[in-house]
């Protein structure tokens, strides 16, 4: 899940900021997680969990398709809250 807003960085920046996604709720935590029900906007088929704490760059070049799917406006906001808590931002 990219969770990088396009007028953060130029567009010519190498990377983008992502957040990984898993169903295994083993290893979310829970104050630190985004859960998803399954949705046709989000186009998860079975609960998910969004792991901030896992905030990672990927390069561009090793993107080659994009998808519609989005969360909520909601979730964004929530997930965006949960990286500036698990980088440490919040005191």
């Amino acid at each position: 899940m990219v969770v990088q807003d396009c007028a953060l960085f130029d567009l010519v920046y190498p990377t983008v900021l992502v957040v990984p996604m898993t169903s295994d709720a083993k290893l979310a935590i829970p104050d630190l997680t985004v859960v998803l029900q399954p949705s046709s906007t989000n186009g998860c088929k079975k609960v998910s969990y969004l792991l901030p704490q896992n905030l990672t760059c990927v390069a561009k070049t090793r993107i080659t398709t994009a998808t519609d799917s989005c969360v909520t406006p909601a979730e964004l906001q929530q997930l965006r809250q949960l990286v500036v808590l698990a980088i440490g931002g919040l005191t």
